[in-house]
């Protein structure tokens, strides 16, 4: 009787857990610089629309330097296919020079990702590398115009890339990352997407390619993107992105 309390407690816990919970799909965090050691953040994040999601006016990021906060959401819009993006931008100056993580930790992914194991109970933690340096001038960071949000097909090849470009001119290398949850620490279980011959990234283009997917489902992959100025690293941001595969006709077009 006792044991069966327990597994009623336990499905109620999980019940609020995930009716107060964002189902991130997606997400990255990008920087421009306003002056002096002032950066504005753009936290952008996509999720599955719901109750918690509009509640979720404010999110909770980790400058890095020992200080902490709510920054607020300042856009949102809806991209049809139950994926709702949203914006999310503040502001902080830092004391001095120096290397700075920048994270962002929120409860939790969508529910059924293939490949993250119970995904429903991990957070999505995203992270991006400020490195303010005298010596090598002021930075932004790299801009990512392409949606992490895709969709390809089971036996088909997939392709995706970010459109990353650098506003100041810095060349950009790319590179797999496994995803992260709770405390930025790798998730456990976590593996890449199956791949009938490859799964990977390309270092110089940032091209993803999926070759092939054998089962549909949803996916989450991250990759990190790394700045290089007179060949010294000057940052670095990741976009954990959300691949949906399903049986579909799809061909690649014939160029």
């Amino acid at each position: 009787m006792k044991c069966k309390l327990l597994l009623i407690i336990g499905f109620l816990f999980c019940l609020a857990f995930t009716a107060k919970a964002t189902h991130q799909r997606a997400a990255e965090i990008t920087y421009t610089w306003k002056g002096g050691n002032a950066y504005e953040f753009t936290l952008t994040t996509y999720n599955v629309p719901n109750a918690a999601w509009e509640q979720r006016d404010s999110l909770f990021m980790d400058w890095g330097d020992g200080n902490s906060g709510y920054i607020p959401r300042i856009y949102w819009t809806n991209m049809g296919d139950d994926c709702i993006k949203n914006i999310y931008r503040q502001t902080h100056t830092y004391s001095t020079s120096g290397t700075y993580v920048v994270s962002m930790e929120d409860a939790n992914r969508n529910y059924g990702v293939i490949n993250v194991p119970n995904s429903v109970m991990v957070p999505m933690h995203i992270e991006t590398e400020l490195i303010i340096n005298p010596f090598l001038g002021y930075n932004n960071s790299v801009q990512l115009l392409n949606a992490p949000v895709d969709k390809g097909c089971v036996g088909k090849l997939f392709l995706h890339n970010p459109s990353a470009y650098d506003p100041d001119g810095d060349s950009l290398s790319y590179k797999l990352v496994y995803c992260k949850g709770q405390d930025g620490m790798e998730i456990p279980g976590y593996t890449y997407p199956q791949a009938s011959q490859t799964f990977e990234i390309d270092p110089l283009t940032g091209e993803l390619r999926w070759d092939a997917p054998v089962m549909q489902g949803e996916y989450n992959v991250a990759f990190m993107i790394e700045e290089w100025r007179h060949g010294v690293k000057i940052g670095s941001v990741v976009r954990d992105m959300q691949i949906l595969i399903s049986h579909c006709n799809n061909d690649l077009p014939q160029i």
